[in-house]
């Protein structure tokens, strides 16, 4: 199949030459056509004066005879000039060759004498039509037939005394021979010609093909010189540099116009000038509107044109390729960051499942450890196993201990798991700072006075009165620091310190710092505080933290848009260092969180107050407070602790009951639980609020079981006051309880 393809192609190839040679030859014709007509003419001038001259009795006849050739080889010049006679040169050719020929003859008939005159100048222009019409053999023979034969006739009709003339024979030989002369040489020429035009025609055709490859080509094609001029460029090159011409793009040079980086023309030179050539160059260039391509060049020094160095080569426009590679590679840089990050991850989730692991085991030890203890001491004082009466106190006291502690860890577990299942919300109130954090130091006030430390506080006067954010988790943030403080300092003290770090029209930037004595964190132990479930071991010490409170800490200061840190040295104490951004106004909207003024460079007084010995304020006259609560234990105990701290109490087991005791107008506050059976306090709250006259001023404080944000809002919606949370501690319930009375005063 490929050999017949192969003889196809040459075939095809070998009649496109032919026709081609026949085309040329055609058109070769032309020009020696129009040169042997005014070449007759010019004769038939020449011979008509000298025949006039000599035979002046046969003037007619030369006259006729000769102006007749000399006419039609006039029209014949015309005719060539024409698209018919540039069709037929042939035939022009012919009826040329003819009409001299017969021109000749007569000549010959009517004077016998001329024979050898004209057989010379018939011989003549036989070889000369053959010499440089340059047309096929066949032509040339029909000419050299016609002539004989028109020689030939005008011998056989001439009278007798022809063939007395001297040379006579002779003449006749040298048209003989100078016609197979003539026709060997139009052979020979012929040849030559056929062989000058087909390696014209393969020049022609090659160059063409050449040509149409430069001038379609997708890719840009140019020369240029070493000084960065254009020579040649395609079709290509200009649509790829943006330019409209040939002439406009070769007023441009490579190196200042196309070229964005003189660098990269100076290196292009350095290599070429070293190598002679290079491949696969990528470089940025301009286009004409300024506009950057990426190039590929693949370059070649050629050879010296009048001694100037040219060189060759061709580019393509990769910019695509660039924006496709640069994306590919910014997708790969993705997927490895991403691939980072979830190994990361991993190997986070890793370490805090086995943080889990050993966290779910600790706390198993954590609770189990003040159950124990608190089961043990109310089974001994159930059974009345003790010695005596200070012996009782003391187990009650453990006891509460116990119970704390198991109250703590419980409370943390809840807020992890909010902080983890990102539930955890901060409710926005106004508030005053100063506020919270004396409830935060009474609170821990009877614990620190039991192990003979001293709490002092600093308070920056810059403070402002009132700031709005979330007080609760505030004082939970300080009171888990103090906590800590309290559990791992045994002589000392723990001091508070509180100041303004930056202050704007909205928002005030509050730093604050819990310092104790205790033995110090090592400092390659610093960085593991803060994580998820870890726990730091002393080695002198068997007091170990759940691993809760300071990563609570940490979520609870993030939220609000701070940051916590620590300070230790081993021997010395620890200074824990917590920052939260507290809004000044109400209607400040949320997203707007950073405070604009830098870090105030005022000195400011600090209010520094040793609290070692100071007690929790009493009110001066009994004050009587409603307690609603419906279940019994609950209320027996309550009522018990609030007449040991100075307040006449008068329970109530119902919402109903409450808005009746409440409708006498003898009970200065009401501690109203949430959770009751016939009408919850929510109800009952709502109720009282409706009431006329004072009744419905009266102070009422929230005691619930649920600590949510959403259950203290949708309390303090009802018309609540405040909200406590169950278990109670008992030195933050009367500051509560204090605060609102001292208010209801005023």
């Amino acid at each position: 199949m490929a050999r017949i393809t192969n003889e196809i192609s040459k075939s095809t190839t070998e009649i496109r030459r032919l026709e081609f040679f026949k085309e040329e030859s055609k058109k070769s014709l032309i020009a020696p056509f129009q040169a042997l007509a005014k070449f007759t003419a010019v004769a038939g001038l020449v011979a008509l004066i000298f025949e006039v001259r000599f035979f002046p009795q046969f003037n007619v006849w030369i006259y006729e005879a000769r102006l007749t050739s000399i006419l039609i080889a006039f029209i014949l010049l015309v005719i060539s000039n024409f698209n018919l006679g540039k069709k037929h040169p042939v035939i022009l050719v012919h009826i040329l060759l003819l009409t001299i020929g017969c021109s000749f003859g007569v000549m010959i008939y009517l004077i016998p004498k001329t024979l050898i005159f004209n057989s010379q100048i018939i011989s003549l222009i036989i070889f000369v039509a053959a010499l440089f019409l340059s047309w096929d053999v066949t032509n040339q023979i029909i000419v050299a037939i016609y002539y004989n034969f028109v020689f030939a006739i005008s011998i056989l009709m001439s009278n007798r005394d022809i063939y007395i003339l001297p040379n006579m024979l002779e003449s006749v030989i040298l048209v003989c021979i100078i016609s197979i002369m003539a026709i060997v040489a139009s052979y020979i020429n012929y040849k030559l010609r056929q062989e000058a035009i087909v390696k014209n025609f393969e020049v022609s055709f090659s160059e063409r093909k050449f040509r149409n490859l430069v001038e379609n080509s997708a890719e840009g094609i140019f020369q240029f010189q070493s000084d960065g001029k254009f020579v040649t460029i395609n079709p290509a090159l200009i649509k790829m540099l943006g330019y409209s011409t040939e002439d406009e793009i070769k007023k441009c040079s490579l190196s200042k116009d196309i070229f964005k980086r003189t660098s990269d023309w100076e290196l292009l030179s350095k290599l070429l000038e070293k190598q002679g050539k290079v491949r696969n160059y990528r470089v940025p260039f301009k286009k004409k509107d300024s506009t950057e391509i990426t190039v590929r060049m693949n370059l070649r020094a050629n050879e010296e044109e009048d001694d100037i160095q040219l060189f060759e080569g061709s580019l393509q426009d990769i910019s695509q390729q660039v924006i496709a590679e640069s994306e590919k590679q910014k997708a790969l840089d993705a997927l490895r960051q991403e691939k980072l990050k979830a190994d990361t991850a991993s190997k986070k989730a890793q370490q805090e499942s086995s943080f889990k692991t050993k966290f779910i085991a600790s706390m198993s030890h954590e609770v189990r450890t003040p159950m124990n203890s608190v089961m043990g001491f109310l089974t001994l004082i159930e059974n009345d196993l003790y010695e005596d009466r200070d012996e009782l106190k003391s187990f009650s006291h453990d006891a509460r201990l116990a119970a704390e502690s198991l109250l703590d860890i419980i409370n943390n577990i809840l807020d992890i798991s909010k902080v983890e299942a990102g539930k955890m919300e901060l409710d926005e109130v106004e508030f005053d700072l100063r506020e919270e954090v004396n409830k935060a130091l009474s609170i821990i006030f009877q614990a620190a006075k039991s192990k003979g430390l001293s709490i002092e506080r600093s308070l920056d006067q810059n403070i402002p009165e009132k700031v709005v954010g979330d007080p609760t988790r505030f004082r939970q943030i300080l009171l888990n620091l103090l906590g800590n403080a309290l559990k791992f300092t045994e002589i000392g003290k723990i001091v508070v310190e509180v100041r303004v770090k930056s202050q704007d029209e909205n928002f005030v930037e509050v730093i604050t710092s819990v310092i104790d004595t205790g033995p110090g964190i090592a400092s390659d132990k610093l960085s593991l505080l803060f994580e998820p479930y870890s726990q730091i071991k002393g080695k002198k010490s068997s007091k170990e933290g759940s691993g809760l409170g300071l990563m609570i800490v940490k979520e609870f200061v993030k939220l609000m848009h701070g940051d916590v840190h620590v300070e230790s040295k081993l021997g010395t104490g620890s200074k824990f260092i917590f920052s939260v951004k507290l809004k000044l106004r109400t209607d400040v909207p949320n997203d707007v969180l950073a405070v604009q003024s830098s870090e105030t460079n005022q000195v400011t007084e600090i209010d520094v107050v040793d609290i070692k010995d100071s007690k929790p304020t009493l009110i001066q006259a009994k004050k009587r407070l409603l307690l609603v609560e419906d279940n019994p234990i609950s209320q027996n105990l309550e009522t018990k602790i609030l007449k040991e701290v100075g307040y006449d109490v008068e329970p109530v087991s119902s919402g109903i009951e409450a808005i009746e005791a409440v409708k006498t107008g003898t009970f200065n506050l009401v501690l109203m639980d949430v959770e009751m059976t016939d009408m919850d306090g929510i109800t009952a709250t709502r109720k009282i609020r409706e009431l006329s006259g004072p009744y419905s001023k009266i102070p009422i404080i929230a005691v619930t079981a649920h600590s949510s944000m959403k259950d203290r809002e949708r309390c303090l919606s009802s018309g609540m006051d405040d909200y406590i949370a169950k278990p109670i501690n008992i030195h933050f319930l009367k500051i509560t309880i204090d605060q609102w009375l001292n208010s209801s005063d005023r």
